[in-house]
């Protein structure tokens, strides 16, 4: 099927087209896809990336090998052992995967959104019955797979809630009836852990005490509205942190704890940073709280319009997706908590765990709530994930912190239709997403990394054009950034750049195009030159590439007309294309004058790496 090209206002030479996604699904409101006439993209202009193979500016530190999921009951089924099994091939470092509801009751099922282990019970005299068995086939799973657990300390027993009364699908969210047997059950849980896996494994791992506790959906005190004020809740919350702490360190004082995973309250990251450096601990008595590490969430952008219903947020029809607003996530965001952190220099200094880091919000939403969700399933999202790990290697240099990984919130979700539009790892099918070859391009990417700049002068977004659901825009041609508030500055970047690394005798390049509408195409020709190789004689290239045609199922899953719930055979068709795919054949080069100069075009939304082997002599 042809797509028709859209038109819509471009920066002065910048060569890009806008297309139309497919309509199968709900149309959004999305006032710019109303325009459907053809536009002529002008003249592209090349860009020339600079390597330099003997200049290394540091270690490349693998911030990205950390992953998330709510349902954790997939994780033992055969598509999720699927998933950890490839991430486990990617090889490297552990993945650290944070997973929620090891406390949380129900049928030990999950579904969207939600998973259960009802490790928790209280028969009719009110005594307190463990059940270890289905966390037993987590973590056993985890293990098994060489992962490195980040334990969410959540979510309420339904048995232990204060407010069981709201039933089993609220009752999660409110505090203990009783802080000593909240404190208890941590204990017994890390006790089980350590006798289960040694001390030795444990203590690599992290504890948080719950989940945003920022957001009244997830952390309250009280169902009437009006007497579930936020100061109760930071109270409470408090309380909360000491005793699951307390239970913590009781089994290992060695184990390590954090929080408070905000969602993106600077103002809930300040009241907690100060209540732990001057506040009185619940349990100990004592001022101050030991913290091990901060962490915390960030979003690029949402859906629109979202309504609470009593299950949770619901999207209406016809819902909106704003483009991502990558600035947000890969600077201000991350500048907003660094504002905070500088106030308290004890804890600046932990290690910072971003293990919610994600294009967008509302991981359980799709294509069948809004076509504009399409993104997450192409080309568009491993470059962005590729694109924010660069920035973000670079800001944590800049600002001196110690940021440690940022954590994609996707796995698979079980039982949905294929290309749901879920933001995930894997197809329901057991198929992999394009956004899962980016993580595989950086895990070819060696430990040290190296000067690289690019020359592009063209920019990822129009002057005045906005991005995400926080209002951030670029500036218009008459303004700079200082013209606009903190929150809303969006720093243009170039379209066309670069990471590099080096290992031995192999140069890595991944080198990119991308602006910040999803649905932009065109095409830059681009010389990636690599200085430094005086002493190579003979080079060998291979060149892997990410786009609409290479490493990509779900342009096979198009071009089969999006079937809802594929044949084997096009599940086969599928799985032919979803690896990482080489763009061209290896080929030899004699550098000259100790450069090699390689010649490639990028389509918009596209990534290539390039490996530079040293031939023997």
């Amino acid at each position: 099927m042809r797509e028709a090209l859209v038109s819509t206002r471009i920066p002065p030479g910048l060569a890009v087209s806008f297309k139309s996604s497919r309509k199968q699904f709900p149309i959004s409101n999305r006032s710019e896809q109303a325009v459907t006439q053809s536009m002529t993209a002008q003249e592209p202009s090349s860009v020339t990336i600079s390597i330099d193979a003997q200049s290394e500016t540091g270690p490349l530190d693998r911030i990205w090998r950390c992953i998330g999921y709510n349902e954790i009951n997939w994780t033992y089924t055969p598509i999720g052992k699927q998933v950890l099994r490839a991430m486990q091939e990617l090889g490297e470092d552990a993945f650290y995967v944070r997973v929620m509801g090891s406390f949380s009751s129900g049928n030990r099922r999950s579904y969207s959104g939600w998973g259960t282990t009802n490790c928790y019970t209280e028969d009719a005299a009110g005594r307190a019955h463990y059940d270890w068995s289905i966390t037993d086939r987590l973590y056993d799973t985890l293990v098994e797979y060489g992962c490195k657990p980040m334990v969410v300390l959540g979510f309420m027993p339904h048995d232990l809630s204060a407010h069981s009364e709201t039933g089993l699908f609220h009752s999660w969210r409110y505090p203990p009836k009783d802080y000593r047997r909240w404190q208890e059950l941590n204990f017994r849980f890390a006790e089980h852990l350590l006798e289960r896996y040694g001390k030795e494994e444990i203590r690599t791992w992290f504890f948080a005490p719950w989940n945003e506790p920022d957001e009244r959906m997830a952390f309250s005190c009280d169902p009437d509205e009006a007497r579930d004020t936020p100061q109760r809740r930071q109270e409470e919350y408090l309380k909360l942190f000491d005793h699951a702490a307390a239970g913590i360190r009781a089994a290992d004082e060695n184990l390590r704890l954090g929080g408070p995973e905000c969602d993106k309250s600077t103002e809930f990251l300040e009241f907690f940073l100060e209540q732990c450096k001057h506040g009185i601990d619940h349990v100990t008595g004592k001022k101050g709280r030991q913290l091990d590490f901060v962490s915390m969430h960030g979003k690029a952008t949402g859906i629109q319009p979202v309504q609470l219903g009593p299950s949770g947020p619901s999207v209406q029809p016809g819902a909106c997706v704003p483009m991502p607003d990558f600035d947000l996530l890969v600077r201000r965001r991350l500048l907003a908590y660094d504002n905070v952190l500088r106030k308290y220099p004890e804890f600046h200094s932990l290690p910072w765990i971003c293990n919610e880091w994600d294009i967008d919000f509302g991981t359980i939403y799709g294509i069948h709530d809004s076509s504009d969700y399409r993104f997450r399933d192409t080309s568009y999202y491993p470059v962005f994930l590729i694109r924010m790990v660069k920035e973000m290697l670079d800001l944590k240099q800049r600002l001196g912190i110690n940021l440690t990984h940022i954590g994609t919130w996707a796995f698979f979700f079980h039982g949905s239709r294929c290309f749901e539009g879920h933001r995930a790892l894997f197809d329901p099918m057991g198929i992999r997403k394009p956004v899962f070859n980016g993580f595989e391009m950086l895990s070819r990417l060696g430990k040290k990394r190296l000067a690289a700049v690019t020359d592009d002068t063209e920019l990822d977004i129009s002057a005045g054009q906005e991005a995400g659901i926080e209002g951030g825009r670029c500036p218009t041609e008459t303004e700079t950034l200082d013209d606009l508030p903190q929150e809303r500055r969006i720093l243009p970047r170039p379209q066309v750049d670069v990471l590099a690394a080096r290992d031995g005798d192999c140069v890595q390049v991944l080198v990119w195009s991308q602006v910040y509408r999803c649905d932009a195409i065109g095409d830059r020709p681009v010389d990636v030159i690599i200085r430094g190789l005086e002493d190579w004689v003979r080079v060998r290239i291979s060149h892997y590439r990410i786009d609409e045609r290479h490493s990509n199922a779900h342009t096979v899953w198009e071009e089969l007309e999006c079937p809802d719930w594929p044949t084997d055979e096009q599940v086969a068709a599928m799985r032919s294309r979803e690896g990482l795919e080489k763009y061209e054949a290896d080929r030899e080069l004699t550098p000259a004058g100790g450069r090699v100069s390689i010649q490639t075009v990028l389509p918009m939304h596209s990534v290539s790496l390039l490996l530079v082997n040293r031939c023997s002599d």
